[in-house]
């Protein structure tokens, strides 16, 4: 059977939805951290996830789960310096199970003129841009 249709995951109700974020807040609380300090979530605007999805192929999106060195304004980082912080990836994916790397045409540009594979990242975290 392949799972990789249109169809994966299903619609929570709220009840399940609060039990897990609520459980992923109270292991964080219980660690020491406080409630402004650890990332709650990331906003990804509508303009980037539609050019994942409108890919020819992609079926779905993956969610990838990273860490990057960042300064306390969330700015990138070099390896050791600043926090190291929870991020997430987005990319397409087919219905093979493999994900769809976004080919940006670097042609002209300085650095190179080859393609280079992109996923969608830097999203806004959340409590930092999230409303009171």
């Amino acid at each position: 059977m392949n799972v990789f249709t249109e169809n994966a995951g299903r619609f929570l109700n709220s009840k399940e939805t609060a039990s897990l974020t609520g459980s992923y807040r109270d292991r964080k609380l219980a660690v020491g951290l406080p409630a402004d300090e650890y990332t709650r979530s990331e906003y990804f605007g509508i303009q980037q996830v539609m050019h994942l999805l409108s890919q020819p192929g992609c079926i779905g999106l993956r969610i990838h789960h990273a860490k990057r060195w960042e300064d306390a304004d969330g700015n990138p980082t070099e390896e050791g310096k600043g926090q190291l912080k929870p991020r997430v990836l987005l990319t397409g994916v087919d219905s093979k199970g493999h994900d769809m790397p976004i080919r940006v045409d670097k042609a002209g540009l300085k650095d190179d003129g080859d393609d280079e594979l992109q996923t969608v990242g830097d999203g806004y975290i959340c409590p930092r841009h999230c409303p009171k």
